[in-house]
């Protein structure tokens, strides 16, 4: 993600939490932040005591916080002069871990999850294209796969940063979580289809013509590429939930 982009998100990420002292929320907000990508591995976090800051939670709470991320694999405490609390961000799931999610998730539960995800980010895109300028345009056609490359997780991974990085552009740190949170849970499912070649051509084909539309500060375009992606992705994980059932 590019650094304007990564410091709106992370702005969102360390914003106050509206319900101090609860450790959960503390640790559930950045265990999304890590499995989305939006912290990256090996990325130190803030102190227990700037992080209780930043969140305005007492040092205990963003200790315990801390201390079931640990407990989760998700960060790495380093005592002593340089040390800290740092990302350790989960290796990408396997095809077989995947696929063993889908298998486990009624048809019904895929297209509704399906279906909410389209509705977050089309109403990204279609916020996003106002807000935008040449800069933010010129990023976001970085973060595009060229069509050759084959490597299915740095396709995953492109696409987690381009959907992070328009949610970012809405200027809403609450809905920049919201995808967040979606990333990490669903929109993995959803990168499963990425592992066909034509569905990679298109998948590019869709994502330059969304990032187009945002440049152009076309909001009604923007947020229909953004919906045509989704539903070819839901269409293909349909297909693939038939196929392992």
């Amino acid at each position: 993600m590019t650094l304007r982009h990564a410091s709106r998100s992370r702005s969102a990420i360390f914003a106050p939490l509206g319900d101090p002292g609860r450790a959960t929320r503390v640790e559930q907000r950045l265990a999304d932040a890590i499995r989305s990508g939006m912290l990256a591995d090996g990325e130190r976090l803030p102190s227990e005591q700037e992080l209780a800051s930043m969140l305005g939670v007492a040092t205990v709470t963003a200790r315990e916080a801390l201390v079931a991320l640990r407990n989760q694999g998700l960060v790495t405490t380093v005592r002593g002069r340089g040390g800290g609390s740092f990302v350790t961000r989960p290796k990408q799931s396997d095809e077989s871990a995947l696929q063993e999610r889908l298998t486990h998730m009624s048809l019904v539960e895929l297209r509704d999850r399906g279906t909410l995800y389209r509705v977050i980010l089309a109403g990204c895109a279609e916020l996003a294209a106002p807000y935008a300028d040449e800069l933010d345009a010129e990023s976001l056609r970085d973060l595009l796969v060229d069509e050759g490359v084959d490597d299915v997780g740095a396709w995953r991974h492109a696409s987690s940063e381009l959907y992070l990085s328009i949610a970012a552009l809405t200027q809403s740190a609450r809905m920049t979580r919201e995808v967040v949170r979606h990333e990490a849970d669903f929109g993995v499912l959803l990168k499963l289809p990425l592992t066909s070649p034509e569905f990679r051509k298109a998948t590019r084909v869709r994502h330059l013509e969304l990032v187009e539309a945002i440049a152009a500060h076309d909001a009604g375009l923007a947020r229909r590429a953004a919906q045509e992606q989704v539903a070819a992705a839901i269409a293909s994980l349909v297909d693939l939930h038939a196929g392992v059932r």
